[in-house]
């Protein structure tokens, strides 16, 4: 049987898979791709992402959510940066095994926002000429 963290960290590595799906191909510019005045850069929402993802780790390690500020990076470095702090989050989970309460709420909050905004991103990157190849992501392997 599995358990919720088993889920967790399955639900990171789905999303992991999902954000390299998305980034595929991207331009070099992409980072700085802006649509409107009211809009996000891809950059930005990849920085809000990684926020998302460090207040996770240290949710899991400290109990709370406070961390410094990030500061802007060039597009590649901010989506290393991401991936980096992704990796950290499935190894955490298993040595901090949160209860039931904590998963769910870690799940409706910075997780579930992390995966909406690499729906944003494949949008941003089909409105820019990089139109993503569709795949059934049931039948993807995610390790």
């Amino acid at each position: 049987m599995q358990t919720e963290q088993e889920l967790l960290a399955h639900a990171i590595r789905a999303a992991t898979y999902r954000f390299n799906r998305a980034m595929k191909g991207s331009a070099a510019d992409f980072g700085d791709f802006k649509i409107g005045e009211h809009t996000r850069t891809p950059n930005a929402i990849i920085r809000h992402m990684t926020d998302l993802a460090m207040k996770t780790a240290m949710m899991l390690r400290e109990g709370h959510f406070t961390i410094p500020a990030l500061q802007p990076l060039a597009f590649e470095e901010e989506k290393a940066r991401l991936l980096q702090a992704l990796e950290v989050l499935p190894g955490l989970l298993q040595e901090q095994e949160p209860d039931m309460g904590l998963s769910k709420k870690l799940l409706q909050g910075p997780i579930l926002n992390i995966v909406s905004h690499i729906g944003q991103l494949a949008m941003l990157n089909g409105l820019q000429g990089n139109k993503i190849r569709g795949e059934s992501f049931f039948d993807a392997s995610i390790q």
